[in-house]
């Protein structure tokens, strides 16, 4: 299952295998069911990369009809494209069966500049290249408000 807001994005996903996609720019009880019709028996793990508003749907939709532990669900929290922070009630987590985990569990110093040193690696051999969209700091405000740029990154210079 993937979820989110562009689309053109989802189709790509669904075209790359995904059985399941869901567009998090409906209203919270349309969310919630289309995240209650994809549960099936429940997930193994959630690659979060959204967090804020679709997660806490997704929190409450976990939670079982009836006094039943749920299997467990390893949430673990990636990014936070649709907002920083979200409401858990108590019951998504004493019943649902949610283990939530933060996606730098396990790492410390070493294994950080391990991984930092292989993207510069990647970046300078070329391997990984970002497209970028440079705007003069005297145009910020404009460029804030920009919705054009999906998977570009924003540069700003001065």
């Amino acid at each position: 299952m993937a979820t989110g807001r562009d689309p053109a994005k989802l189709a790509e996903v669904r075209a790359l295998g995904a059985d399941t996609v869901i567009d998090t720019a409906v209203s919270d009880a349309e969310l919630a069911r289309a995240f209650t019709a994809a549960r099936g028996t429940g997930y193994d793990v959630v690659l979060d990369y959204l967090w804020g508003r679709p997660t806490e749907i997704l929190l409450r939709t976990l939670v079982p009809d009836s006094f039943t532990f749920a299997p467990p669900t390893r949430l673990v929290q990636v990014g936070e494209a649709a907002g920083p922070g979200l409401t858990v009630t108590a019951a998504s987590l004493r019943t649902s069966g949610v283990e939530i985990y933060g996606a730098a569990k396990g790492s410390n110093a070493e294994t950080m500049a391990e991984g930092y040193g292989r993207i510069v690696d990647w970046a300078r051999s070329g391997q990984l290249v970002a497209e970028l969209d440079r705007v003069p700091l005297s145009d910020i405000e404009n460029a804030w408000r920009r919705t054009d740029s999906t998977g570009r990154r924003l540069v700003v210079t001065p």
